[in-house]
């Protein structure tokens, strides 16, 4: 819908809205109604005047302000809707930056001056395009098994049924234990009930069916291929592929009473016990030509209910029984509510893989704590919050500099199960709680000296049992508030900007003004003097992959890894090297930052300075952003700086291949390998490219930063 579709549509709503008819509001424009019609409709063109008209003479209150917005003159940013939550900041925004771009045609301005005015323009830009989107993601993390899939039916409005009957039959999609959700699931609102699947490339699927036949042949002959450390495809995969080729395990009685299994996998393997062979048959059984659907719609003429029609499909496609569908590596699924109730803004639930590889940083998650529009849902359950998955969450994020972000933007969800916060006992006393409410509040006072040692002791802690309506409505409200405050932050940052702009502009002659900002700025510039790059370490970005090689719980995530040239979600080789490079850069860095911080504090403490705290605190902004900046580039860096050669090394990959199945210790053999291939002389010029890179980039930002200074003295000198 363009803009001119836009204008008619709402006038055609105040004027509904106000009950005035098309002749009784072309009565008082002196327009006939048949051409008022035609302005409505689009039969004829409505010019911006007209459009103001119309909604002056309607004259509601709310038609009013809508007349104020149509003569708002939009330049510099696009217009946003006049329903847009963010209307008023983003029109203070607009103004500014038509002010500053008027003052950037005089040509009597200073350069220096121009640099810095330029500096908040750009932040102000910034700002304003954060604040127009009006999407934002909620991401729930957790271990399997938790209950983020119940939470995510219960946000969304995708349960069935009355409250108190059988918790797993009121969801919509299917939940109970854990590793029922095969992939990523996305819930978001739109016209309808839909699910569209992203589906896994014709690769990735072969590679899945390499290692279901992989270990179909090594349940065969488990005399030949030695132990296999622990479980190989995953349940929700294996569980998938036997059913998308037909290869299911039935489970029947006998007449002693013993189960008996038929695994029609295991016939089938025993019919083609050749790898390669096997193989081509499980292939042929998926049948891939026929599933090229991605997504499906709930058709009108259904005899379900919406929601079943949702629990019914989705369970098909997860399950790998939809004809149609290849194995999803993400689902989406819209509702046509308003996710959290929330007619302003635009959500989206993220039910992440659950996280059962605490010690391997996760590409996915990284994203998502990089995300300032994101809001982190930690979710663990009662007796052990925060779970082990969560704290190596929370330590992953602190260790890559997000660790006020994560504090702003997280939170912990506790999921009682049962009566476990009712039946939890007082430390104290030894005796039980009276409540869940007491049982809460000491699960509450343990919880805080776990989060301490990782710096984030405030993050907030809420406690949802999803049997609880006063509870989930307690956990949508949170919610969305943690949403309002990630916007309000963003427009505090804007009113700060243009509260900053508009002094430079004021006070850019007078020269009290130029005396308090050399002052302002001294010590900061003297800094930058005897600071000009990263403190030397040495470089081991190999240290973090390896880390967390070794703290795997399951070889078989390992071997998925190393079957893919190192890209797997559960444990990413080039993902472990960027998130190493990160930690490391992030860790030697921290001091300057501080050091720049206090010294940043001090003048802002200083009464006397009043004159220059918008653009220290505009600066403090600029140093802060720079510094995420440059932790997320130090992660690209890390993970593109052996592409070519670790990627690429047939023999490396090969070696690692070959050593599944051969016995104890794969992961210890790896885990050899990697770190011996590190430390050859190739891999050593690979980690002085890094070295150098790092320096340069620091050293760059450090020239922004204090151009930035010198541009404010260079002003209040000239």
């Amino acid at each position: 819908m363009n803009e001119n579709e836009q204008i008619r549509n709402t006038l055609v709503k105040l004027r509904e809205k106000a009950g005035l008819s098309q002749a009784q509001v072309a009565e008082r424009l002196k327009f006939t109604a048949s051409r008022l019609s035609r302005l409505e409709s689009g039969d004829t063109e409505l010019s911006l005047e007209d459009a103001e008209l119309i909604a002056s003479r309607i004259d509601t209150p709310e038609a009013k302000a809508y007349a104020a917005y149509i003569r708002t003159d939009w330049k510099m940013l696009e217009r946003p809707g006049f329903n847009h939550v963010s209307l008023a900041a983003l029109w203070r925004a607009e103004e500014a930056l038509q002010r500053v771009a008027e003052m950037e045609k005089d040509p009597d301005l200073k350069n220096a001056f121009l640099q810095q005015i330029r500096s908040c323009r750009q932040a102000l830009e910034r700002a304003a395009n954060a604040l127009r989107s009006t999407e934002h993601p909620i991401v729930l993390v957790g271990a399997p098994g938790v209950g983020k899939t119940t939470v995510i039916c219960t946000l969304a409005q995708l349960r069935k049924g009355e409250w108190n009957s059988d918790l797993d039959k009121q969801m919509a999609l299917q939940t109970g234990g854990g590793r029922q959700t095969l992939c990523e699931v996305h819930v978001r609102n739109g016209a309808e009930f839909n699910i569209s699947v992203e589906a896994c490339t014709p690769e990735e699927l072969q590679q899945y069916v390499i290692e279901f036949c992989d270990d179909l042949i090594a349940e065969l002959n488990p005399e030949s291929g030695g132990s296999r450390e622990g479980p190989g495809l995953s349940a929700e995969a294996d569980r998938a592929i036997r059913n998308m080729t037909g290869l299911t395990v039935k489970r029947s009685k006998g007449a002693d009473g013993k189960v008996l299994r038929d695994d029609r996998a295991l016939d089938l393997a025993k019919l083609f016990p050749k790898k390669d062979d096997l193989i081509v048959q499980v292939l042929l059984k998926l049948d891939l030509p026929r599933r090229n659907r991605t997504s499906v719609s709930y058709p009108r003429e259904s005899t379900l209910a919406g929601l079943e029609w949702i629990s019914k499909t989705f369970a098909e496609i997860n399950y790998g029984r939809h004809p149609e569908f290849s194995l999803p590596r993400r689902i989406e699924i819209t509702v046509p509510k308003r996710v959290l109730n929330s007619e302003e803004l635009d959500l989206r639930l993220i039910d992440t893989r659950g996280v059962d590889e605490p010690t391997a940083p996760r590409r996915d998650l990284q994203a998502y704590l990089d995300d300032p529009r994101a809001a982190i849902v930690l979710c663990s359950g009662f007796n052990d919050a925060p779970e082990a998955a969560v704290q190596a969450v929370i330590e992953r994020a602190v260790e890559g500099g997000l660790q006020q972000e994560i504090i702003k933007r997280g939170m912990l969800l506790v999921l009682p199960g049962g009566d476990e916060d009712c039946t939890l006992r007082d430390p104290v006393t030894g005796e039980r709680v009276a409540n869940a409410k007491e049982g809460r509040e000491i699960r509450r006072e343990q919880i805080a000296p776990t989060l301490h040692p990782f710096g984030v002791r405030h993050l907030p802690v809420l406690f949802a049992d999803v049997r609880s309506p006063e509870d989930c409505e307690e956990l949508r409200l949170a919610l969305v508030e943690k949403i309002q405050d990630i916007r309000r932050r963003q427009e505090l940052e804007i009113e700060n900007l243009v509260g900053t702009i508009d002094r430079l502009i004021l006070n850019r002659k007078d020269s009290e003004t130029r005396a308090v900002f050399d002052a302002a700025t001294k010590d900061l510039r003297n800094w930058f003097a005897s600071h000009t790059e990263l403190p030397k370490a040495d470089m081991e970005v190999q240290s973090a992959l390896i880390e967390e090689m070794d703290g795997l719980r399951y070889a078989s995530s390992l071997r998925a890894s190393v079957n893919r040239r190192g890209s797997w979600h559960n444990f990413d080789y080039w993902h472990g090297l960027g998130f190493g490079t990160r930690r490391e850069a992030v860790a030697r860095a921290s001091k300057q930052v501080e050091e720049l911080k206090v010294l940043v504090g001090a003048v802002l403490r200083d009464s006397e300075l009043s004159t220059a705290h918008d653009f220290i605190r505009h600066f403090a902004n600029e140093l802060e952003k720079s510094v995420t900046d440059y932790s997320q580039w130090t992660q690209s860096l890390g993970e593109s700086a052996f592409q070519s050669q670790l990627g690429d090394d047939f023999d490396y990959w090969k070696k690692c291949q070959d050593r599944w199945g051969g016995g104890p210790g794969y992961k210890t053999a790896i885990s050899g390998w990697t770190a011996n291939w590190f430390g050859a002389d190739a891999s050593k010029q690979r980690s002085e490219f890094i070295e150098a890179e790092l320096q340069r980039q620091w050293k760059d930002l450090f020239a922004k930063l204090n151009g930035l200074l010198s541009a404010a003295d260079t002003q209040t000198t000239a």
